[in-house]
């Protein structure tokens, strides 16, 4: 008998400072709005400098567009799209941070595609950093 009190008592006691944890933040009219131009700024400009592995350059779109297919097949996990640079296809892979890191990416790649290189890039996404380094 003394044990179920006891652990009722514990339990309720438990489940009362469970409810009773609250936290709020009182923050000035000011740093709020310094807070929501920042996040504002940062979703709308949602692009980081960076570097990317250059394997093929072609006036062809559809040579470029197959070779998407099989780089991206050659390689599951890393981050692989062309773009239009009038008159050429660039196909680039991965996404780095620094040179360095491109150029190890690009020692994977040397054996498959020998002239491809790193090559700068100023408007990669965070979400493509997410691909394998």
């Amino acid at each position: 008998m003394f044990r179920s009190i006891l652990s009722i008592l514990l339990l309720s006691f438990w489940a009362q400072t469970l409810v009773a944890q609250e936290i709020q933040i009182n923050e000035g009219p000011k740093i709020g709005s310094m807070m929501r131009a920042w996040s504002s700024n940062n979703f709308k400009n949602a692009k980081i400098n960076g570097w990317r592995v250059q394997v093929l350059s072609t006036t062809d779109r559809q040579e470029a567009e197959s070779a998407k297919l099989r780089v991206a097949a050659e390689f599951p996990g890393y981050y692989v799209d062309w773009l239009n640079d009038k008159p050429y296809y660039k196909l680039r892979v991965g996404a780095c941070r620094t040179r360095t890191e491109a150029l190890g990416l690009m020692l994977i790649l040397k054996d498959f595609y020998p002239s491809a290189y790193p090559a700068q890039d100023n408007n990669i996404h965070p979400r493509d950093f997410l691909s394998k380094q």
